[in-house]
């Protein structure tokens, strides 16, 4: 393949499937994300204050926070929102206010703590109608105890019947330490969710969605067998960010090797050739591939053993060829067992 169009014209494809930005529209909403919204949009809705949703990196949280995004997008009558992308951990609680003043577009009087704090309250009590939420992605930086204190505060002011403001905050795991520490904040937490890792069943749905979603609708659309998706999950542990640099990097291969069907050798070729190495996970991947089923054994060594004569032909060097076809082999000796 000369270039990356060449490689999705191979496919039929419109646009990358397995992009690695947060593209809305390639968001495959898991039962667990479906719910996580759910409960998020209730918790905003009816004002209730703040929303935690923490996750493991590449769990989707940037995915579900740009879904929202998009969902209030669509009703600008009804949100206000403001965004801040990614706090600095040195910032004051005062820098943070800055930015939070900033992001909801206002000009205080002067500059000190009172009258940026006056200038907030203000426009969340005039603008009272609408829902005004505050969104904060990579929270797990905001780790004073000052910059939490200031959280609390912007959301204090509410009437008798609701919040004046929404916090919505994303957060890796680690988090959850600095809230234990910080109980003021913490007990007015309203919502918390954790996302976990995408099982088994639905990465599957996870893989074909995103084919779909690229036009990936004809003869010529690439397709993940069985052994393929075992070995992905097996390999990501259920992470959909790992899940998508895998099924790119193994449809890469494929186009240079000019197969459509993406079995479990190509993927455990992709995992050795393309990933940081890491003894557990690989064993993990040729473990999967090993209790793989398959409907024809015959057929499906042929195939293995045709994709390691080709990767040879792409990858020079004897030493490193040898090296690439570990993993297949292994692959081989699993489905004869």
């Amino acid at each position: 393949m000369e270039n990356g169009q060449s490689y999705l014209d191979f496919f039929g494809l419109r646009e990358e499937p397995f992009a690695p930005t947060a593209d809305p529209t390639y968001f495959y909403a898991t039962r667990e994300h479906r719910e996580c919204l759910f409960r998020l949009w209730n918790s905003i809705d009816a004002r209730h204050g703040i929303a935690v949703i923490l996750g493991n990196y590449g769990t989707g949280k940037t995915a579900l926070l740009r879904k929202l995004l998009t969902g209030m997008a669509a009703a600008k009558e009804r949100y206000t929102t403001a965004i801040v992308g990614s706090p600095i951990p040195s910032w004051t609680s005062f820098a943070l206010l800055e930015t939070i003043v900033e992001q909801f577009s206002l000009q205080p009087s002067r500059r000190s703590f009172g009258a940026y704090m006056e200038a907030l309250n203000r426009y969340l009590l005039l603008n009272r109608d609408h829902i005004c939420t505050l969104i904060i992605d990579d929270a797990q930086n905001l780790n004073k105890r000052g910059q939490l204190e200031l959280l609390r505060l912007a959301q204090n002011l509410e009437t008798h019947q609701h919040k004046l403001l929404n916090l919505v905050l994303f957060a890796q795991l680690e988090w959850i330490e600095v809230l234990r520490a910080a109980p003021n904040f913490e007990q007015r937490i309203n919502l918390t969710y954790t996302l976990k890792s995408v099982p088994f069943d639905e990465t599957r749905h996870l893989i074909e969605f995103r084919v779909r979603q690229a036009s990936g609708v004809s003869d010529r659309s690439p397709t993940f067998d069985d052994g393929s998706v075992r070995v992905i999950h097996a390999f990501a542990e259920g992470n959909p960010r790992v899940i998508v640099t895998l099924c790119r990097n193994a449809l890469l291969l494929a186009s240079q090797i000019k197969t459509r069907l993406i079995g479990s050798e190509i993927v455990l070729h992709t995992i050795e050739k393309t990933t940081v190495p890491d003894a557990e996970k690989r064993a993990r991947a040729v473990a999967a591939a090993r209790l793989a089923p398959t409907s024809n054994t015959t057929v499906s060594l042929q195939r293995e053993e045709r994709v390691s004569r080709e990767v040879g032909v792409n990858f020079s060097g004897s030493r490193e060829q040898h090296a690439s076809e570990l993993l297949l082999r292994a692959a081989a000796r699993g489905r004869r067992s």
